[in-house]
């Protein structure tokens, strides 16, 4: 255990951490308290900026409580690329490897709780601990697999289907991000993105 006490938010977030990490590889309990031991709890207020654009990132997050949207500005207008949900991951898009900065703004859209880890000692812990490495490698390979597979399928998606698929992946945080958000994201207008969520709300109702 590391020196300093742990507050119980700590340790229940630290425990989801653990299940999550634990859910893609198994490792022994000394390699994955050595990771845990690294973390420390952080909180953000609603619309904080969590890594700036222009920005190299030094930590790597976690998401026990709260929403984080990634975006970028393209011609000063803002563009929405995902939302980051409890349990999920983030990062700075690996500035910390590029050594250039970052065109991506991570901001809460809540109020949030988040565990950091400094990229430097996780790359230490890495180096020392091959089933750490090995997990830190799988893990980040999942998020690429998804983000592409993410990717490729909206741009081949009619906006209903956008729309659906939307709520598959985001329908327990989907009245948590505001309307222009999330028509931002699906790329279209919040005037098409309402009639498309009245059409779904009638057909559930019908049901």
């Amino acid at each position: 255990m590391t020196q300093r006490s742990l507050s119980t938010l700590e340790q229940h977030a630290k425990e989801y951490l653990k299940k999550a990490l634990l859910s893609t590889v198994e490792i022994d309990d000394t390699s994955i308290h050595s990771l845990l031991d690294l973390f420390e709890m952080v909180t953000c207020k609603k619309n904080q900026i969590i890594i700036n654009e222009g920005e190299i990132a030094d930590y790597f997050y976690f998401i026990y409580k709260g929403i984080v949207r990634v975006y970028y500005y393209k011609s000063d207008k803002i563009v929405i690329e995902r939302f980051e949900k409890e349990g999920g991951f983030f990062g700075g898009n690996f500035t910390h490897l590029t050594k250039k900065p970052g065109v991506y703004i991570y901001e809460s859209v809540e109020d949030a709780q988040l565990l950091k880890i400094k990229y430097t000692d996780l790359e230490e812990l890495c180096n020392k601990s091959h089933q750490v490495e090995r997990l830190y490698r799988v893990n980040m390979e999942l998020f690429h697999v998804n983000y592409v597979h993410h990717l490729s399928l909206y741009k081949s998606l009619n906006t209903e289907e956008r729309y659906a698929e939307f709520i598959n992946n985001y329908g327990d945080v989907a009245n948590r991000v505001s309307l222009k958000d999330v028509a931002n994201y699906l790329e279209m207008t919040p005037e098409t993105l309402s009639r498309i969520r009245a059409k779904f709300d009638k057909i559930n109702k019908a049901k």
